[in-house]
């Protein structure tokens, strides 16, 4: 009886990896489009919504709920039903709810329908990394994974331009307008169409079926794939494989309730051999998330006011002096200048995962995530005494950028510090972790950014300081190796 990870190092990154690999790129670059495109998608749809600061903060709240919500339960129906199943279910009714909020009237039928988007939404970014990690073998995980992450780098730089490009005021019926906002979310859907087309000829997951006492079915998709890989001659048998299996199968389980279920099955994640791990990781995850996105919407409010001020002192400085009056964002009509910032967001974004892709064929990937938080720190603290706009993008981005680059890598290291039966869990609480990080660091920086400016700075680049010396108590790469196949 052979290893399937054995199995997988015989049949390569062939063919069926490949367009396993390009769907979940759509599948990525459609997940940005929906969560970060929202915010140009509001900063557009601000005049024919009545969007004001109040209602913003309704509508990103909801967001973020529903994801917060749903996280754990499609975590657990990924383990009980298989990734690709969720990613079919969930990715559709999330086109449905998006294509219907373009359709949206006003401003609460629209937060309604972003809300049930927030909850689909979590389906696709809980299975979509353990989908494509349980096809690629243990040495490969970390580079596959972050070259699926250049569609976010690609998703922050094609939104932007796009909502700067179109123009469109078309009127329907009374005061109905078809507006550029609404042509933004439609366009927004195209890479998840065509990903969830393909997903629909993709097989299930082999080792999910493993998990579940499924061994036939697991070894027909291996034979598939040998098949695509190899060639027609090719079989599983001629490669003396006639059974396969995997390490740390999920034991007999019990029928319960939902709530149960999902109590007593995520409950190993809290109890050894699981639970230090998960937490260290769940807490760097939870940093690097709120860094990332809470910081991350503030930023672009910071640079605004920099921008109108036009004078050359520190950060606080300009808040202190201008900030209660100068940080509302341009909405309605976007255009280029507008946008320039989320721009150049995206493309540092891009041009770090492709460092990434070369820093992992010579360093580990823990390595690499030491690295990137260590310098997110520094740039924070740097943060007290940058001046002119410029160095100040140059720090923020550097600040908020290489969290978000070293997240996906933090996941890959969770996904191979437990079992196949337990993935989708423990990245779906990661997520969860992630997304109350995202709150806590908006809540953080609104009360204290106006009037103790240093401690917001000081605070994030202790918080960085903190997820670094988390990652350094993870296991060593060559112990998890020794541990785990899968």
């Amino acid at each position: 009886m052979a290893d399937i990870d054995d199995v997988y190092g015989m049949l390569g990154f062939g063919r069926m990896q490949r367009t396993i690999f390009v769907c979940c790129i759509l599948i990525q670059a459609y997940i940005t489009n929906e969560q970060m495109g929202l915010a140009l998608v509001v900063a557009s749809s601000a005049c024919d919504l009545h969007i004001d600061d109040h209602r913003m903060s309704w509508l990103m709240s909801a967001v973020f709920t529903a994801q917060i919500l749903a996280s754990h339960y499609m975590g657990d129906k990924a383990d009980e039903i298989g990734r690709r199943k969720l990613m079919l279910i969930s990715g559709s009714l999330m086109i449905l709810s998006s294509l219907l909020s373009a359709l949206m009237p006003e401003f609460w039928s629209f937060l309604v329908m972003r809300f049930l988007v927030g909850v689909f939404v979590s389906g696709p970014a809980v299975a979509m990394q353990t989908y494509l990690s349980e096809f690629t073998k243990f040495s490969l995980r970390p580079k596959v994974l972050n070259y699926v992450s250049y569609a976010i780098g690609l998703s922050m730089i094609i939104v932007p331009c796009t909502a700067a490009l179109i123009d469109v005021n078309i009127l329907i019926y009374n005061d109905y307008v078809f507006s550029s906002w609404r042509l933004l979310i439609l366009l927004n859907l195209l890479p998840g169409l065509t990903a969830f087309v393909m997903l629909y000829r993709l097989p299930e997951s082999p080792k999910y079926y493993l998990s579940v006492n499924e061994n036939g079915k697991a070894l027909a998709v291996l034979e598939e794939c040998c098949r695509i890989n190899k060639g027609k001659d090719v079989t599983l048998a001629s490669l003396g494989v006639n059974s396969v299996t995997q390490p740390r199968l999920r034991g007999a389980t019990i029928k319960r309730n939902c709530v149960a279920r999902l109590w007593y099955e995520s409950l190993p994640l809290l109890q050894k051999p699981y639970v230090r791990n998960f937490i260290l990781t769940s807490t760097a995850v939870f940093v690097q998330f709120g860094l990332s996105f809470g910081l991350g919407v503030w930023m672009l409010r910071i640079r605004h006011l920099i921008l109108q001020v036009e004078e050359d002192e520190t950060i606080c400085v300009l808040i202190k002096e201008h900030g209660d009056k100068k940080m509302k964002l341009a909405t309605c009509d976007l255009r280029f200048e507008n946008v320039m910032d989320s721009i150049y967001h995206g493309i540092f974004v891009l041009f770090l995962f492709i460092l990434t892709s070369f820093l992992l064929m010579c360093i580990r990937r823990r390595t690499i995530i030491l690295l990137y938080l260590l310098s997110a720190a520094l740039a924070g603290f740097m943060c007290n005494f940058a001046q002119y706009d410029t160095l100040i993008l140059i720090v923020f981005l550097i600040v908020i950028v290489p969290p978000i680059c070293s997240l996906r890598l933090t996941l890959s290291l969770l996904i191979d510090l437990v079992p196949t039966h337990l993935r989708g869990k423990a990245v779906a609480l990661a997520l969860i972790f992630g997304r109350a990080g995202v709150l806590c660091a908006s809540l953080f920086i609104g009360y204290t950014l106006r009037d103790h400016c240093y401690f917001t700075f000081n605070g994030f680049a202790l918080a960085i300081t903190v997820a670094t010396i988390v990652i350094l108590l993870l296991p060593s790469e060559s112990k998890m190796m020794d541990r785990v196949s899968n």
